[in-house]
């Protein structure tokens, strides 16, 4: 009996050991465990407490901004309705809080309405969805919603109606359902944190119970071998093992339980009572609320589109039944009028084709947008995505990284079932152990991701400064609308003049001159419509840039489109935004320059500056930095020139300096800049740079190096760029191993660097010349009116890579003609045909071997179109691509106000077979040159470097920059040393087995080892 006791015994010490004294619950749902990826790393050191504490501020960051605008609301109603009047408060805040009280009760009313069974067009259908949530968070969604689509700035592609101040019914419907979907998932994640919480404390208690009776076993054992616990003891042993099996060893917790019953019943059970349904056993409550909970059945719920419309027309159309503003009468006195109406128009649907159609329109009142100033705009602004305080959850599954508590995926997919499933089977090749999957795409964004960044605070100071004072420099939207000229009417009339008061003028206005006058109006509020959104765009990134100055560290997750192209997630301030964007931002960790660091931010000053001296050679880059010293160090230490303006030097800050002056001074200094600006006079060096921002950094950081007595030791955190030289024809050339190609793109090595577009300009100017002298008259006005220069010919170069056509290419050469004084006319329309002709074939003639690569991959996808198959491939580093060009199924939805035209993507739909064969070449090239880039942040993670990437441009410390050209040439040739097209070539064959390809096209001559001297190739 005591041998089975201990037998017993060791069974139960084994069961507690199998996975550690404290073994935390593994929660089933990747969601769940994105959450909880951090906390295995807290502990009681001051980085463990450090990461705790950002951890739960990263928590809240991402849940609670809906609730917080909630409750605010909520509070600032009530205060407002004591005081009766809200003149403390800004105009859009104001207008939201008028609203939101209003709006709630509308859909308060909507779910009662719901839950007693009442008729209405779809309620069958979006109720059980609107009764996931309470009616102020639905408010707040649906107003914070519809204001950020009015503000909007012009999408493309989106025709006439892509405008401020109104949006489409289809596209905002969606985004008010996905908002409410988002918002429902989030908060079942919470719900299920909160039980795995419960669970996680439960499970530690069991197993320190545990551990006690095992030490208490062991001390009793040391002293007599067979001692033994009592038999109480040994029952709780027993079921301690027994609650261990039931919480996690053999039947975890049911992952599918995601939502609180007793909330939702509870929610039920206050909506029936508030609606006086007689009883909850009611046929027609059971039936909406059987509806309402299966609505939560399932891990995440992802909403079909229908719904989503159906669910986002419902509460626009409760919005705009509910919302109004007050506006003075014509006549004297305030009236309320609708804030928002819906209203159908024909208008053009901005293709090429130049379809008319029919849209249905969200229109704000004019008042609405007078009143949300671009400086209050951050009242409205509640963005899902922003940067995280602590480093992101590693990618290890293509549905788990990034955010905490948000959905991600490592893939930007267009709804492509098959591409979701070839991502799944990467993953489970992987985790099964056949073989390497997704690890490498993986281990790449996760190394982007974990580059820590902060805010420069030079830079920032700055573009703050020149906000203030009213912008319209260096690509900050002014803050001054442009000025609208007074209608005119028909026929012979007298005006006042307002530029010299009192007298009168008179003017006869014809037809003509009252359709130009209404066109000039126009376009003047269609221009300031656009700056309105330009404005609210600056808001919101000064607002995320003066949030996060106050960081000492934050980081941009990443992800990939289906291309293999990686991006940060977060859409308003990162790394590949404009020039203001990376002029702010800085990596958070400096390093020291070392002995050729201060080379380098020469070069990247000459780099940034732009007009030529770009093109110089290295050194040629750093004289001339050095010939403007003087000129450099003098904008870093005062970059809006208060010294010249005062007439007397600045000590110490010359920004600090610029703020002590009167608002009057401020604005008489900026009327200078600007009206300096405008007539090309004498300005602050940095302003005369084609990226000022960037360029402004990097002379402070010059500065600041050389102040520093040391620079070798001085540390930097600017990011350094390295550029490829037209990386896509980069990456044919080497794929063809095209000599002359690849010289002329910098492969080989060089005294200077090659300039592809001056070279292919050259070329067309011989031709051109000697098409001339034979009489060909389009040629000969190319000689008379025009210069054929690297201007000309750069668009085409360029969109040569990505598949420009013929026809794009005449069009591209049609525009540079307008812009040089060529009139639209028939005879400007052949000019540019032979243009374009020329170019074309100049550049093959250039990169033959090139040319026949894109000519190869251009012809496989025609096959496997014709075949009536999209094109399928994988990248070099195992990425799945599935190309998404297929015809549109175009789903009417009717809803409550219209019925809707929805665009579904799936995989049964048929291909476009023309774009499936233009869009593979650029595509396939940027699958290669995303791996050329995964490759290289892989390496410089090994070695300790930070990086971070814009697709063909590398950056990193100024100190670091020599070993990551090193490694980036490595890695180029590493991937290029494959049979890259072989490969390419067998994969369709087992893919297509039915089809038959042409040979892989013959290669040129070019060395690939030759690229580790050519110090062009990326500089």
């Amino acid at each position: 009996m005591k041998r089975l006791t201990q037998i017993l015994a060791q069974q139960q010490v084994a069961l507690v050991e199998r996975t550690g004294a404290l073994r935390e619950w593994a929660p089933a749902s990747p969601a769940l465990q994105a959450m909880t990826w951090h906390q295995r790393f807290f502990n009681e050191t001051p980085a463990g407490r450090e990461l705790r504490r950002n951890w739960q501020r990263q928590v809240i960051l991402e849940t609670k901004a809906m609730e917080a605008t909630r409750a605010r609301y909520q509070k600032e109603q009530a205060s407002m309705i004591a005081r009766g009047a809200a003149a403390a408060l800004p105009k859009a805040r104001e207008l939201l809080i008028r609203w939101f009280g209003p709006l709630t009760r509308a859909i308060m009313e909507e779910q009662k309405r719901i839950l007693n069974g009442a008729r209405g067009v779809d309620r069958k259908v979006y109720g059980p969805y609107l009764l996931q949530l309470e009616p102020e968070q639905l408010a707040v969604l649906t107003m914070h919603s519809v204001i950020n689509a009015i503000v909007a700035t012009e999408e493309a592609g989106g025709g006439a109606f892509s405008s401020p101040g109104q949006a489409r019914v289809t596209r905002l419907s969606l985004a008010i359902g996905k908002a409410v979907e988002a918002q429902v998932n989030l908060d079942k994640l919470q719900v299920e944190a909160h039980k795995h919480n419960l669970v996680r404390r439960e499970v530690k208690e069991l197993y320190q119970r545990g551990w006690r009776l095992r030490q208490l076993l062991q001390q009793l054992q040391a002293a007599d071998p067979e001692a033994s616990l009592s038999q109480e003891q040994w029952d709780e042993w027993h079921s301690l093992g027994a609650a261990l099996q039931d919480m996690g060893e053999v039947m975890p917790l049911d992952p599918h339980e995601w939502y609180s019953k007793a909330d939702f019943e509870e929610r039920l059970r206050r909506l029936s009572v508030a609606c006086r349904v007689p009883r909850e056993g009611s046929t027609t409550f059971s039936k909406v609320s059987a509806a309402a909970r299966r609505v939560l059945q399932g891990e995440e719920v992802k909403w079909h589109s229908d719904i989503l419309a159906k669910v986002g027309v419902a509460l626009m159309k409760l919005l705009a039944d509910s919302c109004f503003i007050d506006v003075r009468r014509p006549g004297g006195g305030v009236q309320s009028v609708p804030a928002f109406w819906h209203k159908l128009e024909l208008g053009h649907d901005g293709s090429p084709r130049g379809i008319w159609k029919k849209y249905g329109l969200l229109c704000a009142h004019e008042s609405v947008m007078s009143r949300i100033r671009p400086h209050e705009m951050v009242e409205v602004f509640m963005p899902q995505y922003l940067p995280m305080l602590i480093q992101p959850v590693p990618w290890l599954r293509n549905n788990m990284g990034g955010h905490l508590t948000l959905r991600n995926t490592v893939m930007r997919i267009r709804g492509s079932r098959l591409q979701q499933e070839m991502l799944d089977a990467a993953d489970a090749e992987w985790l099964e152990g056949r073989g390497p999957g997704l690890s490498k795409v993986y281990d790449a964004l996760n190394a982007l991701s974990s580059t820590p960044w902060s805010v420069n605070p030079d830079v920032f100071k700055v573009v703050e400064s020149i906000w203030a004072w009213g912008g319209g420099l260096c690509d900050i939207p002014p803050k001054v609308n442009v000025p609208m000229k007074p209608d005119i009417k028909l026929g012979f009339r007298q005006h006042r003049d307002h530029s010299s008061p009192g007298q009168l003028l008179f003017y006869g206005a014809t037809r003509a001159d009252v359709r130009a006058r209404r066109s000039e109006i126009a376009r003047s509020k269609k221009k300031n419509k656009e700056l309105h959104s330009l404005r609210c765009d600056m808001e919101y990134k000064l607002a995320i840039a003066r949030e996060f100055s106050k960081e000492e560290r934050f980081f941009f997750p990443h992800n990939v489109d289906f291309r293999g192209r990686a991006y940060p997630m977060h859409p308003h301030l990162n790394h590949l935004g404009s020039d203001l964007a990376r002029g702010l931002l800085q990596f958070a960790d400096g390093r020291p320059l070392g002995e050729h660091g201060m080379f380098w931010l020469h070069v990247q000053a000459a780099n940034l500056w732009g007009q030529g001296v770009d093109k110089l050679p290295l050194w040629g880059r750093y004289k001339w930095v050095q010939d403007n010293l003087a000129q450099i160090v003098e904008n870093a230490h005062d970059p809006f020139q208060v010294s010249s303006y005062l007439g007397s030097s600045v000590s110490g800050d010359g920004v600090a300096a610029a703020k002590e002056l009167k608002p009057k001074e401020q604005r008489e200094l900026l009327k200078d800049l600007q009206v300096t600006a405008a007539a090309g006079g004498k300005l602050p060096f940095w302003w005369k740079a084609e990226n000022p921002f960037q360029f402004l950094a990097t002379c402070v950081e010059i500065s600041n190096a050389n102040a520093s007595g040391d620079p070798a030791r001085y540390i930097s955190r600017l990011p350094v760029h390295m550029d490829g030289s037209c990386n896509g024809l980069q990456h044919y050339a080497a794929l063809a191993r095209d000599l002359t190609g690849g010289f002329a793109v910098n492969l080989c090595p060089s005294d200077k660097p090659q300039d592809v577009y001056t070279e292919i300009s050259s070329l067309v100017k011989k031709r051109v010349a000697a098409d001339a002298a034979e009489g060909v008259p389009e040629a000969q006005a190319l000689v008379k009116h025009t210069t054929v220069d690297r201007k000309l010919v750069k668009q085409t170069v360029m969109t040569s890579v990505y598949g420009v056509t013929f026809v794009g290419a005449r069009a591209q050469i049609g525009n540079r003609l307008k812009e040089r004084g060529f009139e639209d006319s028939p005879f400007m329309y052949k000019v540019s045909c032979y243009s374009a002709k020329v170019i074309l074939d100049c550049l093959h003639e250039m990169f033959k071997s090139a040319k026949d690569t894109m000519h190869w991959l251009s012809e496989c996808a025609r096959i496997i179109a014709k075949d009536g198959h999209g094109v399928m491939w994988h990248t070099p580093l195992g990425l799945p691509v599935v190309q998404p060009y297929r015809r549109k199924d175009k789903q009417h939805v009717r809803t409550l106000l219209q019925r809707l035209v929805l665009v579904e993507n799936n995989d049964d739909l048929p291909i476009m077979k023309q774009r499936q064969r233009t869009a593979f070449p650029p595509n396939y090239i940027h699958s290669i040159d995303s791996s050329h880039m995964m490759l290289t942040v892989i390496a410089c993670k090994d070695e300790g470097l930070d990086f971070a990437g814009v697709h063909d441009s590398f950056w990193t410390h100024a100190g670091s920059v020599e070993r990551m050209n090193e490694l980036l040439r490595d890695k180029f040739i590493e991937l290029h040393s494959q049979p890259l097209l072989e490969q390419l070539l067998e994969e369709f064959q087992k893919l297509y087995p039915g089809i038959k390809f042409p040979p892989v096209p013959k290669r040129g001559d070019l060395n690939l080892d030759q690229l580790r001297e050519a110090t062009y190739f990326f500089s």
